[in-house]
């Protein structure tokens, strides 16, 4: 009787544990995306001071909504370009989207000169969850350590 109830509870956290990286690398209860994404920023600093111009589009529900984002920090000499697309996930409704976006996953570090896209996860309190991949021209990128603010214009 012992045995049984052993081996059951062993198959149990065998099939568990065999679903669990799946789940793990989602982090979310549905795959899909809710919506699409796309940010274009333009930097242009001499030494400490700078400015940026730009924001974003948020396509949800066959609607377009544009946005400001504030917190990308890149470049600081000359002039910088970003773009960004991706997937919006865990948007139910427009009022959850705007807000403090923080990065989920440290990127990895890239070697000196290396180029092409990197991927970034944001998340905002009302659990919306963006997956950003980044082209970038002149300088450096990151999210700043206080994170992104999204607003709706």
């Amino acid at each position: 009787m012992i045995g049984r109830r052993l081996i059951a509870a062993w198959t149990a956290w065998g099939a568990l544990g065999a679903a669990w990286p799946a789940r793990a690398q989602r982090n979310r209860s549905d795959p899909n995306p809710d919506a699409s994404i796309e940010i274009e920023q333009v930097r242009v600093g001499v030494l400490a001071v700078g400015a940026s111009v730009g924001g974003g589009r948020l396509h949800f529900r066959g609607e377009e909504y544009r946005f400001s984002v504030r917190g990308i920090e890149f470049g600081s000499v000359g002039v910088s370009s970003l773009s960004a697309r991706g997937e919006v996930f865990g948007l139910r409704r427009l009022e959850d989207f705007p807000g403090r976006y923080t990065e989920q996953v440290v990127p990895r570090q890239r070697a000196e000169g290396q180029s092409g896209p990197e991927t970034r996860w944001l998340r905002n309190p009302a659990g919306v969850e963006l997956r950003l991949r980044t082209e970038r021209a002149g300088g450096q990128f990151r999210i700043n350590d206080a994170g992104v603010t999204i607003e709706l214009r």
